[in-house]
């Protein structure tokens, strides 16, 4: 009975010794880094940057365009995601909408308004800066012109307003200096086409202008067959097979970039 009795103890002691885990770790899971494309205000750009890291190598059409070198497939890709990063900059800086602008003036009149019926709830007559210099009234012996809480409530809001109104009054007034640029508001594809033709340009790539494959007729329009280019192919490519657009759309992006540089370059010559 003695000897049972102790091979229980033993059984005991080498279970005490079992390390268990702890509550707080169970289930625990590293916490995951936010990829940097997250904070994109356009999810296709975040499609778009997710599938140029992802995708393997040599699986993407752009990948297809150096097939030949394909250690120059990881710096283009970089490249690449960079100018949709440059892209979604230009969209967040350019100038705000005659809209945009228009909301915004109203609601600062609307501010100013609520400014002056705040400071008409919370005065006994006097402005607010005789209210701060000269003190409590002397002639208030019944107490007729003293600040409630409630007055000195709207007293602090009428502060909070104001502040948030000068705000304001200073962001209208920096959109409004920005330079307004004539015709169609420049969106997504175009910030894009602008993006990659720089970063084309400035790595020694030649001529943005597409080669028309067209029929001339006497007395009609030509009929265009199809477009081609270097430049071409690496916008179809990103654009069209990485991104949503279609081809058309690109082809005609193209060449309104191209015409618009061939434009900024005329004026400055001139």
């Amino acid at each position: 009975m003695k000897r049972s009795k102790r091979l229980k103890r033993r059984g005991r002691a080498h279970r005490s010794n079992i390390k268990r885990p702890r509550a707080a770790s169970i289930g625990a899971r590293p916490v995951e880094q936010v990829p940097d494309f997250a904070l994109l205000p356009n999810a296709h750009d975040q499609f778009a940057i997710d599938k140029l890291r992802s995708a393997p190598l040599g699986g993407l059409a752009v990948d297809l365009l150096i097939r030949n070198d394909p250690q120059r497939m990881p710096p283009l890709r970089d490249a690449l995601v960079g100018i949709y990063f440059k892209a979604a900059e230009m969209r967040k800086l350019r100038r705000a909408t005659r809209r945009q602008l228009s909301n915004a003036t109203s609601a600062l009149n609307l501010l100013e308004q609520a400014i002056i019926r705040l400071e008409s709830v919370s005065n006994d007559g006097r402005d607010g800066l005789r209210m701060l210099v000269e003190g409590s009234p002397l002639d208030d012996e019944k107490g007729e012109k003293e600040l409630s809480q409630f007055a000195a409530g709207c007293w602090k809001i009428r502060l909070d307003v104001a502040s948030n109104m000068l705000a304001l009054q200073g962001a209208i007034g920096a959109e409004t200096k920005k330079p307004s640029t004539t015709g169609e508001r420049r969106k997504r594809l175009r910030t894009l086409l602008d993006a990659l033709a720089s970063w084309w340009l400035s790595g020694g790539g030649k001529s943005l202008a597409p080669y028309v494959r067209a029929n001339r007729r006497d007395g009609d329009r030509a009929i265009v067959h199809g477009r081609s280019g270097k430049f071409l192919s690496l916008a179809v490519a990103l654009l069209c097979e990485v991104d949503v657009f279609k081809t058309s759309e690109v082809e005609a992006a193209v060449t309104n970039v191209h015409e618009a540089r061939l434009t900024t370059k005329t004026k400055k010559v001139a």
